[in-house]
C-alpha cells in the first residue's frame, strides 16, 4: 500500500509584514533607478533561492 508523502506545499511557510520605514530610509539623494535596480535583484535573488529549494525537495521525493 502506499504512503502518503509530505509536500513541500506542507512545508512552506510564508509570513508578509508591512516593510519597516526605520529600517530602510530613502535618502532625498537616492537614485530611483538605483533603488529600482536593488529591489530587481533582490527578488531575481528570492526566486532562484525559491527555485532551487524546489529542485532540492523534487529530487529528495524521487529519492524515496
Amino acid at each position: 500500500m502506499a504512503h502518503q508523502r509530505d509536500t513541500i506545499a506542507g512545508k512552506v511557510r510564508l509570513v508578509l509584514d508591512a516593510p519597516d520605514a526605520s529600517v530602510t530610509p530613502l535618502r532625498s539623494g537616492a537614485d530611483p533607478r538605483l533603488i529600482s535596480l536593488v529591489r530587481l535583484l533582490a527578488r531575481q535573488a528570492a526566486r532562484d533561492f525559491v527555485n532551487a529549494e524546489l529542485e532540492a525537495a523534487r529530487r529528495r521525493d524521487l529519492q524515496d
